[in-house]
């Protein structure tokens, strides 16, 4: 008798059998794979974020500082007085005076925010007398920093408010 060679008929049925399957298999087992691989990393790539709230800069006066508004009581004074020789020249924590107008100090000392990242008090300190304080404003206007301050030199009545820019 002679030895028989079963062939695999084309559906894969009979004693040979068929590769298909195995090949079915396979691919099935790369694509899981494959999506296992991606979801992993796609979770891996996410990193939450750590948002830091902006600070605000420290408000600086340093430099050279002259009156280009004057108000008192409402009224405007700036065509009214001389303002042009005054000059208030500040460095990191005193300040010095040229040409006396009515100010809020007249001698030369040292200065202070209540708080040097969100100010709202302006501390003056003349080295002859105590510490007298004003309300601070610090506005941008057409590009320039200001610092607007509000004080009583000496009657109560008066109120003076000077609008300072920094001289060129």
């Amino acid at each position: 008798m002679k030895p028989t060679i079963n062939k695999p008929n084309k559906r894969g049925e009979g004693p040979g059998g068929s590769v298909r399957p195995m090949k079915r298999h396979c691919l099935r087992i790369r694509k899981t794979f494959l999506f296992s691989t991606i979801a992993a990393l796609s979770l891996l790539a996410c990193k939450p974020e750590r948002l830091v709230a902006p600070g605000e800069p420290v408000k600086a006066l340093s430099g050279s500082w002259q009156i280009i508004k004057a108000t008192r009581n409402g009224a405007d004074l700036t065509n009214r007085y001389d303002f042009s020789q005054f000059r208030i020249h500040f460095t990191d924590s005193s300040y010095t005076i040229d040409s006396l107008v009515p100010f809020i100090v007249s001698k030369n000392g040292k200065w202070a925010f209540d708080d040097p990242s969100y100010p709202f008090q302006l501390s003056f300190t003349p080295t002859d007398s105590g510490r007298k304080s004003s309300p601070l404003l610090y506005p941008v206007s057409a590009g320039q920093r200001n610092i607007i301050i509000t004080f009583s030199p000496g009657c109560g009545s008066n109120s003076y408010q000077y609008t300072l820019q920094k001289a060129n």
